[in-house]
């Protein structure tokens, strides 16, 4: 089924968005073009899911180091209830097709996730759908090609995530939103900052605090029940999670990774750095209300994604058609030169994060910048414009 272009949306304006969006596809796959690249990243973290199946399999625990079999030296650190769900898989008859199904799902989902946030977040339209997949490729060093490669599960997660988005977004109903950050957040525990959505998207949240709160219940009872009734394995768990992030400082592309890597740039611990960073996202997010709804929304789903503190370059895509609606929305006079003004910032964004990005942990510095920037930027130019009085659904 083919989209309908925006009637407001003038021929130069769709033709920039297409233009750019086709542009930026093509640059975010030419900067993996590589033998290195490919030989590194494609089907990178596959092997950590299929050896903890494997693992199971033959009798022995994935969290164990001597017991498993580590591709690219990637250990298993999911959470006790996710090591439950893999031990079932691994003696069930989705073993046999397991990673070929995870792989398909990546793909699916990172197809997904763009298209369903530039339709939701940028507005209607063929041409905004190209720009916003062109934009979620190639922004944070082509964090959506990055995405597509490494075949992390999270990205299933942030496609359940965009996809519990649309009837929220168009109808007022969170509660698919809610089902898809507490089953993220058992597998993720960073991933309930996406709470922050629903809490503070619209200026009567009550009944959203209530469901929020019985979400939260149910997520914590995943990480509650193993500690009570298997202690050795949230124990084991543990250890493992602070050997490899901590112990090996894989600790991501956002702040904290790059003062932990690089830390003559900043003037605090990596840990008072990402507190501070925190505190300012936050900060931010209580401005926000002035902002145009759906431009609310954005702004929320990025600061969610920059709270982790350990965000990888495919946590970072999750961001980026959000970044890009909330500085449009701030750089865009009026509705009518929204696509120009989308078009100009996809290119502008684009160009910043992968021209000044150097693979490298410090990269961390730049992106949360630009997420900073944004989100201020959006909130001052707010102020000089009217409150929005779009009634939110009912």
């Amino acid at each position: 089924m083919t989209l309908p272009d925006d009637p407001r949306d003038s021929p130069l304006a769709q033709a920039a968005m297409l233009a750019v969006g086709l542009v930026l596809l093509v640059v975010s796959w030419r900067l993996f073009l590589t033998p290195h690249a490919i030989a590194t990243l494609y089907e990178r973290d596959l092997p950590a899911y299929q050896g903890a199946i494997d693992a199971f399999a033959a009798g022995r625990d994935p969290y164990l180091p001597a017991q498993v079999k580590r591709a690219h030296g990637l250990p298993f650190i999911a959470p006790p209830f996710v090591w439950m769900l893999y031990r079932l898989a691994a003696h069930g008859p989705i073993r046999a097709v397991f990673g070929n199904l995870l792989m398909v799902a990546d793909v699916i989902a990172s197809a997904a996730i763009p298209v369903a946030l530039s339709r939701l977040l940028l507005g209607p339209g063929a041409a905004r759908i190209v720009l916003g997949t062109g934009f979620f490729a190639a922004a944070f060093l082509g964090s959506g090609v990055f995405t597509v490669l490494v075949a992390n599960n999270g990205t299933v997660l942030y496609a359940l995530i965009a996809l519990g988005l649309i009837p929220a977004e168009r109808e007022g109903r969170w509660l698919w939103f809610h089902a898809a950050v507490a089953l993220a957040t058992a597998f993720k525990p960073f991933y309930a900052a996406f709470w922050l959505v629903p809490l503070l998207a619209d200026r009567e949240a009550r009944s959203q605090w209530r469901t929020a709160a019985l979400a939260v219940a149910a997520a914590a009872a995943t990480y509650a029940a193993p500690l009570i009734l298997a202690p050795r394995l949230m124990r084991e768990w543990l250890q493992t999670l602070v050997t490899q992030v901590v112990g090996h400082e894989r600790l991501g592309d956002n702040l904290l990774g790059a003062v932990t890597a690089d830390p003559r740039h900043f003037p605090l611990s990596p840990l008072a750095a990402h507190a501070a960073f925190s505190a300012v996202l936050l900060g931010g997010s209580l401005m926000l209300p002035r902002l145009e709804r759906r431009q609310r929304i954005a702004g929320l789903l990025m600061v969610a994604v920059f709270l982790n503190p350990r965000a990888m370059r495919y946590d970072l895509s999750m961001a980026a058609v959000p970044l890009l609606a909330l500085v449009a929305g701030a750089a865009a006079r009026d509705v009518r030169s929204s696509g120009l003004a989308q078009a100009a910032v996809a290119a502008a964004l684009a160009a910043v994060t992968i021209v000044f990005s150097h693979d490298a942990p410090a990269d961390g510095y730049l992106y949360a910048a630009v997420a900073v920037a944004a989100l201020l930027g959006a909130v001052l130019a707010a102020r000089r414009r009217p409150a929005p009085t779009t009634p939110r659904p009912a």
